[in-house]
């Protein structure tokens, strides 16, 4: 008779839990903890049970503002949060997991003066114009101009990589915004016969702008008929697009994963009923800046870079 339940045992649980965590977050991990070591020991801190929550807090407050680069410099203030945050998760890990003491540098009272140094070291750093976050750039009319004529629309890629620049500067589109678009965010404008007018209304609902549910954003952003060069009218673009969507696409997401198949004679769909995934379209318009010459290892691009 077949077990309703199997017998993995509570070591191989484990075992499996820490197989299961990506091998790049493991590696991230050991270096900054070896860091944090290698910092405890010049200045001869000892972590062990009997090392009060009063202490560590101390000794993350120290290691908050005087972390440095192997070289002696400063690290951006970016990684400085990251790291301070890995190393206090790991401090919680090791006092959990080897003495049975639960501490939280995250939330705890005696911790505070700690996280206040991470934020002053931060805010010093952001002072400093090589040490602040780098943000995006913004992609020239010309740039922009080039990254849409890469594109071919007789194939599926190029056809929703057209239209995702063409909307991209037309709605002002955020970063991640295109990954959750749906095909009912946009609605074809008639007038009062039931004609088209040639406006597409576009109007997220569930965006970052539209947390209260089902409500309509209070303005809505507008596709227009481009007529002086059709070739890039984000309205026909759009249309064919949406053309493209076989009967058995039940996904309402806009943008589709593209069927491999799509150029068989016995095949005439041109998508799968799945999405792309959000690192897929993350990677967009990166790829197409690359494409016209642009450095991005100079410069940091991405979807951000077309608002």
């Amino acid at each position: 008779m077949n077990k309703r339940f199997s017998d993995k045992s509570l070591s191989d649980i484990g075992d499996s839990i820490v197989s299961s965590v990506p091998q790049n977050t493991r590696k991230s991990h050991s270096s900054v903890w070896s860091q944090f070591e290698n910092f405890c020991s010049e200045r001869n801190y000892i972590l062990q049970a009997s090392t009060t929550p009063e202490e560590i807090s101390n000794i993350l407050m120290d290691y908050a503002y005087n972390m440095k680069k192997v070289d002696g410099s400063d690290y951006k203030e970016s990684c400085v949060k990251t790291m301070w945050n890995v190393t206090a998760k790991l401090v919680q890990e090791k006092f959990f997991n080897e003495y049975q003491i639960s501490i939280n540098p995250f939330n705890d009272l005696c911790f505070k003066k700690a996280r206040n140094a991470r934020d002053s070291k931060r805010r010093e750093l952001q002072a400093q114009a090589d040490k602040r976050k780098v943000s995006s750039v913004a992609l020239t009319e010309e740039e922009l101009m080039k990254i849409k004529n890469l594109y071919l629309e007789e194939n599926p890629d190029g056809l929703q990589k057209k239209l995702f620049f063409l909307a991209s500067y037309e709605l002002a589109w955020r970063g991640g915004e295109a990954t959750n678009c749906l095909i009912k965010h946009f609605k074809y404008e008639t007038d009062n016969n039931g004609k088209r007018t040639g406006r597409v209304e576009y109007n997220p609902i569930f965006s970052k702008t539209a947390q209260g549910g089902n409500h309509r954003l209070e303005d809505s952003k507008w596709l227009t008929t481009n007529k002086a060069d059709l070739h890039m009218c984000p309205v026909r673009v759009l249309t064919l697009l949406l053309s493209k969507r076989t009967p058995n696409i039940t996904c309402e997401r806009l943008f589709l994963t593209v069927n491999p198949y799509w150029k068989k004679s016995s095949s005439s769909a041109w998508y799968k009923n799945t999405p792309i995934g959000r690192n897929e379209i993350n990677k967009w318009t990166r790829c197409a800046a690359e494409e016209i010459g642009i450095d991005t290892k100079k410069v940091k691009i991405t979807n951000h870079s077309t608002r």
